[in-house]
């Protein structure tokens, strides 16, 4: 167990499902108190049920956080039961896919009113707490905001904006003494992205475990990405061991990522 997590109180945003559930499901195996949110109530109860058999103090809160009062509505939750926050993680946001000539205005207005704006409010709502617990901040962001793809047009611009704020949210930590990284996944397969591609293995005519491997293949990766691989390296980042990295920018995607 890593015992600086025992007890330290957790915040993951877009924590239902996939990435966000890992991460939650990580920190509740080093016994901390977990404080989830997405805007799912069903997924949120299910979360909440497996991880109480991990650890003791697991709160579940349904909210659209794209509603501007959210942000203190959740904070606000925390600070009045637990009196203060160690670790955020900001996951929650999903973008839609496409070409920017094929996308609609508003689904540009509501990629980055989730993935960027969203979250946003929430770390400048949680900050004095973390500022108070000289805490752990982790965004998580996405490869294309490296290397973009004209296919995720949308995608790869949040995810760039997420990594040049996540620079000037660490600058700021610097001076506040908050611990702040931002990790990039790669191909990660979560239970949507296995629906896509249980799709098109069947569109190939070929067996689920035969296409993962050729899409492995194709993109020259050691091989798809479970979630928990993310949430293994965000507790890392929660960690001591961690503390000299800072305001880095992690790609987390079996050498997806070809640039330097």
């Amino acid at each position: 167990m890593m015992k600086h997590i025992e007890n330290r109180r957790v915040l993951v945003t877009g924590s239902g499902r996939g990435i966000g559930n890992a991460i939650a499901h990580r920190f509740a195996h080093e016994g901390a108190k977990i404080q989830l949110v997405a805007r799912t109530q069903s997924e949120l109860d299910a979360t909440r049920t497996e991880l109480l058999a991990l650890t003791s103090e697991v709160r579940a809160t349904a909210l659209d956080l794209q509603l501007p009062d959210s942000a203190r509505q959740i904070v606000g939750e925390v600070a009045d039961v637990w009196g203060g926050l160690d670790v955020l993680v900001t996951n929650a946001g999903a973008a839609a896919q496409g070409g920017f000539l094929e996308l609609e205005d508003d689904a540009w207005q509501t990629g980055f009113g989730l993935k960027m704006f969203a979250n946003l409010r929430v770390i400048k709502t949680a900050w004095p707490l973390l500022k108070a617990s000289q805490g752990h901040l982790v965004m998580i962001g996405g490869g294309t905001g490296k290397t973009p793809d004209r296919q995720l047009s949308l995608v790869s611009a949040i995810n760039g904006g997420q990594a040049a704020l996540a620079k000037s949210i660490a600058e700021q930590g610097i001076l506040d003494g908050i611990h702040v990284n931002l990790v990039q996944p790669g191909m990660v397969n979560t239970s949507r992205r296995q629906k896509l591609f249980e799709n098109w293995a069947a569109q190939a005519g070929i067996g689920i475990e035969n296409y993962l491997a050729q899409v492995a293949k194709e993109f020259r990766i050691t091989r798809l990405g479970e979630p928990s691989d993310i949430a293994d390296v965000v507790a890392f980042l929660c960690s001591d061991a961690s503390r000299w990295i800072h305001g880095a920018i992690i790609d987390v995607d079996g050498g997806q990522t070809k640039a330097v």
